[in-house]
């Protein structure tokens, strides 16, 4: 195993528990006077103070919080007063009124603030202030008023006073992704934490709000002339984002940090997934029994890695993005491995859950977020880059329940027609923790189904440790740290799904021993170019590829092409030649699949200078 200075945090189950209130997290840019007002609450109205500013699709509205009122917001095209409050559109009609302490930034911590800042850099609101964000949708565009009443009792105050609790201005509203709000900096920017406001329209805020906190690092040295990796880290069970000073390790990498809360903030980790759409679980507790299931912890993380590749103050090379984790974190890891293979190139996961039906530790968890397995709901794949899962949501014309969407081991073979990302999974053979007869074990043999593009290691008498890029082939794929180079495989190049290779362990790997897939196999790519390269044409597929160890042979199943897609049923020939003596080692036929995926058995894969394999399809 390489030696690898990380600590992976993980907290073993813990027994199921409520979500407290919600905190609804808001606020306005400058905070600039669209309505002024009384600071005072002689009106008897509750609320004054209302101030309203929009930008980059969002409308931040800040108010002086009265008492241990809730809070109602509204919305119009017109001035809101008293005679038409009744024809507004209430933002907050579905889960019902904003609780006491909005400000309060529920996941503030020595990594994020206590409470909200709703400016770059800003001081944070006080206890005494109201927010609320409202993201602008589509037919929003153009004029809008604004009017917070509260709600005492059960009783709605619906008095409006212009300038103390209604907007006596119009703001201009515009639909465009929202930006997230940078609230901590250090180190000349080097360290940086993030706040993004998600939409409220289309969230159930009702188990983790919608306010949620990421973090950025930059390299030591960063220069903004240089396009960087990006590099993912999906924390563990237990963890959150971390705020430090700099890239880690010495990583040539922009980093980036989600979080995805648990249960040290009243709350469940999602383990990167989401949770119910349509259950209440501030009023209607635990356990989901209808509806849908979305993803909504992936839109955020997704349009998290979106912000760090378009905004022009950091320097992305959008082609090498990956993504890497340890236990809940490799879990997370996998799924966006094989779901957004539009955004990542390649993961990394170590102790990965690959069956959350199957995994005997962490079930009431998953049956609080995600209702009971006999339910199975329906799930929904909303957010950016969604396309290659749209269709897997209730209505699409593969839909399907959510107990059997976090069954990665089935996913990958149902849906092996699909690009998946170059997947790295590493697994100790005594954990119990993220159980390895369960989650480990079969992961090879369902990878090898699918014919994925993958490497694994199976590692003998570990158990749920960091297991330290074990499986990764740094030549190809690098890491960044010590002397190896950066995370360099591009999202743009095909790869090989290698399988059966004779120099890797069986396909059903045992209980004991250590058993490594495709580990001791890499082929030439632009950063690793021992031969020529990849061509990848409408009619024709080549590759070179060696053996790092003694000679094998392989199965080798083209993925992820770009050209190359030659329809199910048409016949192929191929013909292997060493690359140092350019003599032919193996020929034959293979023809494409149901799933248009074509699978040259046999190849003989050479030690040394490697072969060249040509694969054509006239």
């Amino acid at each position: 195993m390489k030696a690898f200075a990380f600590t992976a945090v993980l907290l073993v189950v813990l027994a199921a528990c409520s979500d407290g209130n919600i905190s609804t997290p808001n606020g306005s840019d400058n905070v600039g006077g669209t309505s002024g007002g009384d600071n005072g609450n002689s009106s008897g109205i509750g609320v004054s103070g209302l101030t309203v500013r929009h930008r980059n699709g969002q409308t931040f509205l800040v108010w002086n919080e009265s008492g241990s009122a809730q809070y109602h917001v509204y919305r119009h095209n017109s001035q809101i007063t008293n005679n038409n409050l009744g024809s507004a559109t209430r933002l907050t009609e579905r889960w019902g009124p904003l609780d006491q302490n909005t400000s309060v930034n529920r996941y503030g911590s020595s990594v994020a603030p206590t409470h909200f800042v709703i400016n770059d850099l800003s001081t944070p609101l006080g206890d005494d202030k109201g927010l609320f964000v409202h993201t602008t949708q589509n037919g929003q565009q153009g004029g809008a008023y604004y009017a917070v009443t509260t709600v005492s009792g059960g009783v709605e105050n619906r008095n409006i006073v212009n300038g103390a609790n209604a907007s006596s201005q119009s703001v201009n509203e515009s639909v465009s992704t929202p930006r997230p709000v940078l609230t901590l900096s250090k180190n000349g920017g080097k360290g940086r934490v993030y706040t993004q406001y998600m939409d409220y329209a289309n969230w159930n805020p009702t188990l983790k709000g919608y306010a949620f906190n990421f973090a950025v690092a930059l390299p030591a040295n960063y220069n903004s002339s240089r396009a960087y990796p990006l590099m993912l880290e999906m924390h563990a069970y237990g963890g959150d984002h971390k705020y430090v000073d700099q890239a880690q390790f010495d990583w040539p990498v922009i980093q980036l940090f989600p979080s995805d809360p648990g249960e040290s903030v009243n709350t469940f980790h999602t383990w990167w997934y989401g949770f119910a759409a349509d259950h209440n679980y501030r009023t209607q507790g635990l356990t989901p029994r209808s509806g849908n299931v979305e993803n909504f912890t992936e839109q955020r993380v997704i349009a998290a890695v979106n912000f760090i590749i378009n905004d022009g103050q950091f320097n992305v090379d959008r082609n090498l993005v990956h993504a890497y984790g340890h236990s809940m974190g490799a879990s997370g890891a996998v799924a966006l491995g094989m779901r957004y293979p539009s955004v990542f190139s390649g993961i990394y996961a170590s102790e990965a859950m690959t069956n959350y039906g199957t995994s005997p530790t962490f079930q009431r968890n998953f049956v609080s977020l995600w209702g009971e397995r006999s339910a199975n709901l329906p799930i929904v794949n909303n957010g950016q880059n969604n396309a290659d899962i749209r269709n897997y949501g209730a209505g699409g014309s593969q839909a399907t329940g959510v107990w059997s969407w976090m069954n990665h081991q089935e996913q990958l073979r149902r849906r092996r027609a699909d690009r998946f990302a170059y997947l790295m999974v590493d697994h100790g053979k005594t954990d119990e923790v993220i159980h390895w007869p369960t989650q480990g074990q079969p992961m090879v043999k369902a990878l090898t189904d699918a014919r994925a593009g993958f490497s694994a290691a199976a590692v003998g008498g570990v158990g749920h440790n960091w297991l330290g890029f074990e499986s990764v082939v740094t030549s190809v794929f690098g890491l960044g740290y010590g002397d190896e180079a950066a995370w360099r495989y591009p999202r743009t190049l095909s790869f090989p799904g290698i399988h059966f290779a004779t120099g890797s362990g069986a396909v059903q790997p045992g209980s004991s021993g250590t058993d490594r897939y495709n580990t001791n196999i890499e082929w030439a790519t632009p950063k690793n170019n021992f031969a020529q390269g990849i061509v990848d044409t409408s009619t024709r597929y080549e590759i070179s590829i060696r053996s790092t160890s003694n000679n094998q042979t392989a199965d080798i199943t083209p993925r992820n092409t770009n050209s190359f897609k030659p329809a199910s049923g048409k016949r192929c020939n191929w013909a292997a030649t060493s690359i140092s003596g350019n003599q032919t080692v193996g020929s034959g036929n293979a023809t494409v699949d149901g799933s248009r995926l074509l699978t040259v058995t046999g190849v003989p894969i050479v030690s040394g200078s490697g072969t060249r394999l040509v694969v054509n399809c006239p």
